[in-house]
């Protein structure tokens, strides 16, 4: 599948993972930064497979349907893998087969569900035919292919972009097959294409039962959702008992947890940029360069704007001399700045922030005068001094701690480390259920049950051999990059919860030397609620990135100590996001994290943002207010 970037809603995800569920593998391809990506999918650039010189969006959806279509041709041409698109649901396993691809009327072959050999003329002529952002439809003939080809020569013939929506698409798809007589491996309308895109909302309006009845049948393997008109069918939410309610729950999958994005009515407001923005003083091609080729031409030239917007806020910050960008950084700390060696880097790296930063919170800022702690935060991650022993490694973290303040902490018991992708045969452990973790990646965890049995030996094996695949560093998209730095670990853990609970985060913000806000995090499984405190444990009736609640929790006995280890570790930093847990009598670390969210997320009452960007102040980066 491909997700060219930007967050999955749930829609997506239970697409994903139903075929995990059907004992498919599901490598998840994507060109900038994916977020929400379920446990169990493998994510891989897309440039290993095209790295398009632009990306070719439908002018008039705004959607990057052509770019997909071109895509899955190239994924054919080099793999054996089965192409779906992101709104497929699986609903039994797909046996393997050169051919794979079915009607979705009486007359026409979809491309959502596909598998065509590297040698079928069909996939050969049909992605030739691709590669032409000027494409004529092979079934023109005569006069009117004449007249086209003139116009094409002349320049009047429309881009791709600017043809109709599925330029690449079902209706291309089925003329080469039928040309080539491939066309007799078509499946039928129920395998693939049950339901019929105008009632595309029965999935949701009516009882799963009904559904069943209506529409699936003895030989249906999938459901094609039509995910455009279906996020806008349920964009109200989800229909209790539907067949859609009933499948988020069989997953896991909480909607609220991966919202559909906003669009039409309501749609966020367009991001402004400054008025005749400098050119770029670097090209694409060496910021491709400079990020070993993980950034594609044709993602930096759709960036260029908040490219253009980075290299002006530089430029400002280094004519004023700020935050010690003409100065080296003390001994034994290292800063982004040295960590880009290059212009074309730091600019890329920067962009990224502001990329991110101004999707969320749809305003630029003002780096040389910045406000709130999230635009500070982007600051610290380009200039900030950060100890050579990072932090952010999970199994070091420990040592990141002040000794007077390390005595006050319980050790986690680990019972195996290893750079290694396989689980020893003869790791033994006591009936309990741990955690299999990644030392410098988010997400990459895994709840084992011991005495462990084959499938979960095999799941988790499998897991650590994606975590340790990805050619993309974690924090690469959100310029974190003090986790390249980190060597990748693997590592087995004590369950620290109680069987079948979920465990309260207590998360302590140290701003510059100082707790200002405690995070109480709860029910992450069951309906996530987030409660704030001050660092004198009083409560403060607001919402910080989730809904909060009027239930707080006691104040754990040993609070203070909490407090101090949190404040120990802040005064080797500018800023701390410290994670503990408080359990019965002791207090165990969990990470800390230099930057939380990469410095991207909008916090859901803006005063807060405020309130702690006012305290960070007094510090190498920020002297004064």
């Amino acid at each position: 599948m491909l997700w060219l970037e930007g967050p999955l809603s749930f829609l997506e995800q239970m697409c994903l993972l139903s075929f995990v569920a059907n004992g498919h593998k599901v490598v998840l391809f994507h060109y900038g930064e994916v977020e929400n990506v379920p446990n169990g999918i493998e994510l891989v650039s897309a440039n290993e497979i095209h790295e398009p010189k632009q990306f070719i969006m439908n002018n008039q959806f705004k959607t990057p349907v052509p770019q997909s279509d071109i895509f899955r041709l190239q994924l054919m041409k080099k793999t054996d893998f089965l192409w779906c698109d992101t709104d497929v649901l699986c609903l039994a396993p797909i046996p393997k087969a050169d051919h794979i691809f079915g009607y979705f009327n009486n007359t026409t072959i979809c491309n959502a569900i596909m598998r065509l050999p590297a040698t079928s003329p069909a996939l050969s002529a049909y992605t030739e035919y691709s590669l032409d952002p000027f494409p004529i439809r092979p079934w023109v003939e005569s006069d009117e292919r004449k007249e086209l080809e003139r116009q094409k020569s002349a320049g009047e013939l429309p881009h791709a972009s600017d043809q109709a929506h599925s330029v690449y698409g079902p209706d291309v798809l089925t003329w080469y097959l039928k040309d080539s007589g491939e066309i007799e491996h078509a499946s039928p309308v129920s395998v693939f294409y049950p339901l019929p895109f105008r009632q595309t909302g029965q999935a949701n309006d009516i009882h799963a039962r009904e559904f069943r009845r209506a529409y699936l049948r003895d030989d249906t393997l999938a459901v094609h959702l039509w995910g455009r008109r279906m996020r806008w069918w349920i964009a109200k939410g989800i229909k209790r008992h539907s067949f859609l309610d009933r499948r988020l729950r069989n997953l896991g999958i909480r909607p609220g947890d991966a919202p559909l994005p906003v669009k039409g009515k309501g749609a966020p407001k367009p991001i402004e940029f400054p008025d005749a923005l400098p050119a770029l003083r670097v090209t694409h091609e060496e910021i491709n360069q400079s990020t070993g080729g993980i950034m594609p031409i044709a993602l930096i030239s759709d960036r260029e704007q908040h490219l253009k917007f980075a290299q002006n806020e530089l430029d400002k910050i280094r004519t004023s001399d700020l935050y010690g960008v003409n100065d080296a950084p003390r001994d034994g700390y290292v800063r982004g700045w040295d960590h880009y060696n290059c212009d074309a880097a730091r600019l890329n790296a920067l962009g990224l922030s502001l990329f991110r930063f101004s999707n969320n919170h749809r305003y630029l800022p003002d780096l040389s005068n910045p406000k709130t702690v999230t635009e500070k935060l982007l600051v610290m991650k380009l200039f900030g001094e950060i100890p050579r022993a990072s932090a952010a490694d999970k199994l070091t973290a420990e040592s990141f701690v002040p000794d007077a303040a390390r005595s006050l902490l319980a050790p986690v018991k680990r019972y195996w480390e290893s750079p290694s992708t396989e689980l020893p045969d003869t790791l033994n452990l006591d009936p309990a259920t741990y955690w299999l973790k990644c030392n410098n990646g988010q997400g990459k965890n895994l709840r084992l049950t011991w005495p462990i049995d084959d499938d979960q030996r095999k799941l988790a094996n499998e897991s650590l051999a994606a975590w340790n695949k990805s050619p993309i560093p974690h924090g690469f998209w959100a310029a974190e990059w003090w986790y390249s730095t980190i060597d990748t670990r693997f590592f087995i853990e004590e369950d620290l919860a109680a069987e079948g609970e979920d465990i309260i985060d207590w998360k302590f913000w140290v701003v510059a030397g100082k707790v200002q806000m405690v995070q109480v995090d709860r029910d992450r499984s069951r309906g996530h609620v987030q409660m704030i405190h001050d660092r004198d444990f009083n409560f403060i009736p607001k919402e910080l990135y989730f809904k909060t609640s009027e239930d707080t929790e006691p104040r754990p006995k040993r609070y203070d100590d909490m407090v101090q280890i949190a404040e120990a570790i802040g005064q080797r930093v500018e800023f701390a996001r410290v994670d503990l847990y408080a359990i019965g009598d002791k207090i165990y670390l969990g990470e800390i994290t230099l930057c939380p969210f990469g410095g991207k997320r909008k916090m859901r009452t803006p005063e807060l943002d405020r309130q702690l960007g006012d305290a960070w102040t007094g510090t190498r980066l920020f002297p004064s207010q």
